[in-house]
């Protein structure tokens, strides 16, 4: 009867321990590809557009500290990158509050400018955001607002970013 006991006990914490879901899985490298739609203000006015897309290597990190947090460092192929920090809650992924840099081209709400002769707008961008991890896949949505550097008037809003992330 106590063998039954134990094989029973014994069973069942097998069958919860496969059941939960292994996040080491999360941990790689990544290409991704960010596009969404910002909007920039300033005196003389606003304008929305769509962001060219960004692509870029990803790379995840586990904390070994902390099981469940992870650091993320972002590479784009034009040579920008930031790092942020994240946590795993079941399938979800919730991004810690980061700020990076961003260049956005000026020409690209003129169109009748040359880019070459168009310098691009430095903006200082505070992020957040989540998204959720399966098959390898990762899926994130960030919302970004900011400011023109040295120009704190004009403004840079991005509702909707979206990062999808395919493991390598």
């Amino acid at each position: 009867m106590n063998k039954n006991i134990i094989l029973t006990t014994l069973l069942a914490a097998l069958m919860l321990l496969s059941c939960q879901k292994d996040t080491r899985k999360l941990a790689g490298d990544y290409n991704y590809k960010l596009s969404g739609e910002v909007e920039l203000r300033d005196a003389e006015g606003e304008v929305t557009y769509q962001l060219i897309h960004r692509i870029g290597q990803m790379q995840i990190l586990r904390d070994k500290s902390q099981k469940s947090k992870y650091l993320i460092t972002m590479n784009e192929m034009n040579g920008g990158g930031y790092t942020m920090t994240a946590e795993l809650r079941g399938d979800s992924l919730l991004l810690d509050e980061h700020t990076f840099s961003t260049n956005v081209l000026s020409s690209s709400w003129l169109p009748n400018l040359n880019q070459d002769e168009t310098p691009s707008l430095v903006y200082r961008v505070t992020a957040t955001g989540g998204g959720t991890f399966r098959d390898g896949s990762l899926i994130l949505r960030e919302t970004w607002t900011g400011s023109q550097s040295g120009a704190p008037t004009s403004t840079i809003n991005g509702l909707e970013m979206n990062i999808i992330a395919e493991k390598r």
